[in-house]
């Protein structure tokens, strides 16, 4: 029966392999003209891309570290600087020294108030142009860089080009690309760069040409200028820096990989100047290279370092989509969440939105589609954006099979203003819907329409397909002709091509043309292997007999086209065909001594695809897996995708690899139609029952069993649903199943071993009521049965659990009796020896726990025997028997079994007067099993002890410790009151 779930235990029926897997031989099909033409596939129409895209990841700001960017030499400050000379007299050179000497011991404001006097006072040109650019240096580093532009503007724009010209051009270069305008910076950087600059300034010049470029957005540029920069010894802060925008720039020039390379490099050296943008590009680029993982683990450690990071807003929104990419799609909304309350106009939150309702389309995660297309849908959106999110809910509830909501939704794109393209992909997919629903006048409107649009290819392609088979739905088939002639123009190379022209050659046969049909096939046949046509109207007739249920008739009908077109390609098909009506009738030597005869042709038959599917049938049901296998790709190879893949399912099914064959048989059922999907879908519930996938086999059994039902597969998804109730505890669910399945199928031979598990597990769960009941119709219908007889021990003890000592007594006994070897034997005898103590016979009972000791020891029980035993013997007076037992179960014993022997061997200690003893074995219960009854009970004992010993104080102790336990028992508690009384205690 079932292959065991995660909860189970397999049982015999599971062993020896009776949950089958789908019967393919009777799916296989006879090759001749079908009496329907099977639908051309539309071709896969990708969605169009979101009209907002995902946002690109904002620069940084162009900044670098002001500590590390060099000035003009400060110089030795004058033996005045400072002195009244300068400060009071108002010499300019001397305010200036004064002014470089304080900036030089980092007195700022001193520094720019002596440069400030100097420009204010000094009526020398050069002592003010020197006094500005060193004024400038200190409002910078003073934070007051608006201020310090116009000075560097004076000193920069003399048209002498002197040494502090150039350092004031450069520091003027990294103000205007601090303050966002990089076209300026760079119209300060280029002639700078092309001529003559300090050593110490030149690669500092470089880096801001680099940066002012890469703000204009001119990557390339920037990129070659970092890389000749690097590949240069610099300063390491420089090298370090220009790491940074240097790969950030690879990133953006889709070079993802050499940006996590450089990012990698700059990031490595801990905390600097740039670390958050430089761990959000990391984070940013490493998602773009793969795999997000490390994207994911990226942004965790920006936002664990810097919480408060500026840019958190782009490190959460990166986060949320490389947590799509993951597929973890609950956090990618959580990250969004958070998104939201940092985007204030929504535009990122809606483009993370749309990114994660796209993911839940593509992963089938409905409730997730759901629900975010609902926050989607209630925000502010522009028309092409709100007609997009239309869209994506009409693929997830058509996904979904909710063609009201889906039609609802594609109905609104198509009346939205939201553009063209949106507007196509809506109809076409309305168009399809119609078709599934065999509206095609409906379907036919819909093309129609999109016919007198300018549609780019794959669209056109679409509703050609929907215009043809609307077409031939509606019985057009002239129309139906000209639309797939148009279609299958394109050549085999063309998606859907091939089809159409199969199509055609059925869309001429019934408007009658059947030379036009021949060509047709012809035509299919030249362009997908050859597909020849001879002797059509014997073909035909075998399949109308077969269909009919007249495999005679379709046999002697193919052994006249074998015998009198023996030369000819006919006959082959008619061997093939023969070889079907064998295996379908269990003859698989016979089929495959048929198909063996096409071997040597079979590469040049079209009908290569059945040829391999019926071999890899047949090999198949000869127990031969590897070469089947072969066979059914090569079927697949030849155009018979949807049996090839239900056969690889079922050879995977057979050794038990239960992930392939759920991918074949998912294949399979997506891929076929009609008999085939409805044997790929039982395969898929057969394969997430025995891989321990309940809810996913439920969902899967219940529309196979609510239809017209297999007989064959019937009883075993019956028996399923049985498991499945079980495992879940959902016994009135199993109960219900089970009786299905006795009372539809009391014959078939899962039926007794389905209900043996579900009383296994109702077992396992406590279940006692449950568990008779099933164990009592198994007693009453199959009691002879295998199944029944692996679950007597079960059913004895259920039968114990529910109060029925006597037959429970009488079923123990018949096992422990007449089966004295079995495994069972141990659990039995406990049992037994339960049921005669609660029957009051206290004699058999200590017997039975007796033999159990003495033919099991050191077997499960064994020590819960000794216990029982000695309870017995306490009861009966027999203490010195008793002691050694309750004494031996408390070293062996662990939990409630020690506790209980404690308590006993201190209720027998207290018996014989030794009070102190007593106290010791009660406490040892208290210790053991502290939320036992078996504690409780001791400390009351314990207390009665400590009260004769006439040690009050402790008693009282005792006393209250039990009174304060959790759920004490009401007798015991006024017990213990009273034993304080007695002593006289509060």
């Amino acid at each position: 029966l079932l292959v065991p779930l995660a909860f189970g235990v397999p049982t015999a029926a599971a062993a020896d392999g009776t949950w089958p897997g789908p019967d393919l031989a009777k799916l296989l099909r006879l090759v001749t003209p079908a009496l329907e033409k099977p639908r051309v596939p539309p071709p896969m129409l990708a969605l169009p891309p979101a009209p907002q895209p995902p946002p690109d990841l904002p620069h940084p700001r162009l900044v670098t570290d002001p500590a590390n960017r060099p000035m003009a030499p400060l110089g030795s400050p004058g033996a005045l600087a400072c002195n009244p000379l300068g400060t009071v007299l108002g010499v300019g050179s001397q305010l200036v020294d004064c002014g470089k000497a304080r900036l030089a011991r980092g007195e700022l404001d001193g520094a720019r108030e002596a440069f400030q006097d100097a420009v204010d006072r000094s009526g020398n040109r050069d002592v003010i142009r020197a006094a500005r650019y060193w004024l400038a240096e200190t409002l910078v580093r003073m934070g007051k860089r608006d201020v310090a532009e116009p000075h560097l503007s004076l000193v920069a724009g003399d048209t002498r080009r002197d040494e502090l010209g150039l350092y004031a051009a450069h520091l003027q270069g990294w103000l205007l690309l601090e303050r966002g305008d990089p076209a300026r910076a760079l119209g300060v950087f280029e002639p700078l760069v092309r001529g003559s600059l300090p050593p110490d300034l030149a690669p500092y010049v470089q880096h801001g040409r680099a940066l002012a470029l890469y703000g204009l957005k001119r990557y390339p540029e920037a990129r070659d200028q970092w890389t000749a920069l690097l590949n240069r010894s610099q300063p390491r802060p420089l090298a370090t820096e220009a790491s940074f925008w240097l790969g950030d720039t690879l990133g953006r020039l889709g070079d993802p990989e050499g940006a996590v390379a450089r990012l990698q490099v700059f990031t490595a050296g801990g905390p600097t100047y740039l670390i958050q943008p430089g761990l959000l590009s990391l984070a940013w680029w490493t998602r773009a290279a793969g795999p997000p993982i490390e994207a994911v683990k990226t942004y965790h450690g920006l936002l664990n370092a810097y919480p408060d990071t500026p840019d958190q807003l782009w490190a959460r929104f990166g986060l949320a989509q490389a947590l799509v990419d993951l597929g973890d799609l609950d956090a990618a909304r959580a990250e969004m969440a958070r998104v939201q309350t940092l985007d204030p106009h929504g535009a990122v939150t809606v483009a993370g939105l749309t990114t994660i309702a796209l993911a839940a389309i593509e992963a089938n995660r409905h409730a997730v589609g759901q629900a975010v297309l609902q926050d989607l849908l209630s925000r502010q959106l522009d028309a092409a954006t709100r007609a997009y999110v239309l869209l994506l809910g009409g693929e997830l509830y058509r996904q979904m099979g909710e063609p009201g909501e889906a039609r609802s939704r594609l109905e609104g794109v198509r009346s939205s203003a939201g553009g063209a393209i949106l507007g196509w992909h809506a109809s076409i997919r309305l168009g399809q819907m119609e078709l599934e629903a065999r509206d095609f006048a409906a379907a036919r409107a819909i093309s129609d329409a999109l016919l007198q649009e300018q549609l780019p290819a794959d669209y056109q392609s679409a509703t050609l397909v929907l215009a043809a088979e609307s077409a031939y739905g509606l019985q057009q088939y002239e129309r139906a002709a000209g639309l797939f002639t148009r279609l299958g123009a394109g050549g085999p190379g063309v998606p859907g091509a091939g089809e159409a022209v199969f199509s055609l050659g059925w869309t001429e046969m019934r408007r009658g043309r059947l030379a036009e049909a021949q060509q047709a096939w012809g035509r299919f046949a030249t362009d997908l292997a050859s597909h020849p046509l001879a002797a059509t109207a014997l073909l035909l007739g075998a399949e109308a007999a077969a269909r009919a249920g007249d495999p005679r008739a379709a046999a002697a009908l193919l052994d006249r086209v074998i015998g009198g077109f023996s030369d000819q390609e006919p006959a082959r098909i008619a061997l093939l065909d023969r070889a079907v009506l064998a295996l379908r009738a269990g003859r698989a030597p016979d089929a495959l001594r048929d198909l063996r005869g096409l071997e040597s042709e079979s590469s040049m038959s079209p009908y290569l695809g059945p040829v391999r599917a019926s071999r890899g049938a047949a090999l198949t049901a000869m127990g031969q897996p590897a070469e089947a296998e072969a066979e059914f790709r090569a079927a697949m190879a030849a155009g018979e995708d949807d049996m090839g893949h239900l056969g690889l399912g079922r050879i995977a099914y057979d050794r038990r690899q239960w992930d392939e064959a759920a991918r074949e048989f998912a294949a399979a059922r997506d891929g076929g139609a009609g008999p085939v999907s409805a044997a790929a879908e039982y395969g898929l519930a057969a394969t997430a029952f025995a891989r321990g996938d309940s809810a996913e086999f439920r969902r899967l059994a219940g529309p196979l069993l609510a239809g017209a039902r297999d007989p064959v597969t019937a009883p075993y998804l019956l028996a399923g649903l049985v498991a499945t109730s079980a495992h879940d505890k959902q016994w009135r669910e199993a109960k219900v199943h089970a009786t299905e399945l006795v009372a539809k199928y009391p014959d078939h031979r899962i039926t007794p071993p389905a209900l043996a598990d579900a009383g296994r597990a109702a077992t396992a769960d406590g279940q006692w009521i449950a568990a008779r009941e099933t164990f009592q119709v198994l007693a009453d219908r199959y009691p002879t049965s295998p199944a029944f007889d692996e679950v007597q021990l079960e059913f004895a003890e259920a039968l114990l659990r529910t109060g029925s000592t006597s037959e429970a007594s009488r079923r123990l006994e018949t096992l422990v009796g007449h089966r004295p070897g079995d495994a069972r034997a141990p659990r039995a005898l406990l049992l037994l020896a339960e049921a005669q103590e609660g029957a009051g016979d206290r004699a058999a009972a200590l017997q039975t726990y007796s033999r159990l000791r003495r033919d099991h020891p050191g077997l499960p029980g064994a020590d819960t025997a000794g216990l029982g035993q000695a309870r017995l013997l306490v009861a009966d007076g027999r203490w010195d028997e008793a002691r050694p037992l309750l004494e031996e179960t408390l070293t062996a014993a662990q939990g409630d079994a020690a506790a209980e022997a404690a308590f006993h061997l201190g209720e027998g200690l207290r018996a014989a007067g030794q009070l102190q003893d007593a106290v010791e074995a009660y406490m040892t219960a208290a210790y053991v099993a502290p939320d036992s009854v078996w504690a409780r009970r001791a400390l009351l004992g314990a207390g009665q002890s400590y009260a004769g010993l006439k040690q009050g104080p402790s008693a009282a102790i005792v006393y209250r410790k039990l009174l304060a336990a959790t759920g004490v028992e009401p007798d015991l508690a006024d017990q213990a009151r009273q034993g304080l009384t007695e002593i006289g205690a509060n």
